[in-house]
């Protein structure tokens, strides 16, 4: 009986990890979906402003930015974030059901947390797995004991998740901007 004593906690911890990664691949193919449109719209200003001032350079920029974009947007639909994200959610919703019926069974039914232990396993199989980011946000948004318990061991990742993703992403942002200066100044 002790062995499956963490059960509910892992339920839990897999179910929420489960949950954060379907916001953040939601959130992945929202900003892409948005940078697709800030690129092809820069992509058509610098377009112009090299057909106006006869910027070989600006033009050479355009030429190069709009097979990239191409390139980037054909990848990024082939991963299929949302998909993804909706196969995250199925398996959260199981994972709950099966965190509902473990608190509806005695302590003392080792048969039934041995079932419910099996199921959890084959949850864990049926879907890929999340990322370790999706785990830290779990820990960073519990409270109480549990924590307290993990925080310490994570909490430096985390922050550095989260300063590395957006400093990632404002990147992205600014690269167009720092290229038409780059080009202006060459």
């Amino acid at each position: 009986m002790d062995k499956y004593k963490t059960l509910p906690d892992q339920i839990w911890t897999t179910q929420i990890s489960r949950v954060n990664a379907e916001k953040r691949l939601i959130n992945k193919e929202s900003f892409f979906q948005a940078i697709n449109i800030y690129y092809s719209c820069l992509t058509i200003i610098f377009s112009i402003l090299a057909l106006v001032n006869k910027d070989e350079k600006l033009s050479l920029m355009t030429v190069f930015m709009t097979i990239s974009l191409l390139v980037v947007i054909l990848y990024l639909n082939g991963q299929r974030y949302l998909e993804h994200a909706r196969e995250y959610r199925k398996n959260y919703t199981e994972l709950q059901k099966l965190e509902f019926d473990l608190k509806s069974i005695c302590d003392d039914d080792v048969e039934s947390i041995k079932k419910i232990y099996t199921k959890y396993c084959d949850l864990l199989e049926s879907s890929s797995n999340h990322i370790s980011f999706d785990y830290y946000t779990t820990v960073h948004g519990s409270s109480g004991e549990y924590r307290e318990n993990r925080w310490k061991n994570v909490r430096v990742i985390y922050y550095w998740n989260v300063c590395w993703r957006l400093l990632l992403k404002a990147g992205v942002i600014i690269l167009p901007v720092v290229l038409y200066v780059i080009c202006e100044v060459l």
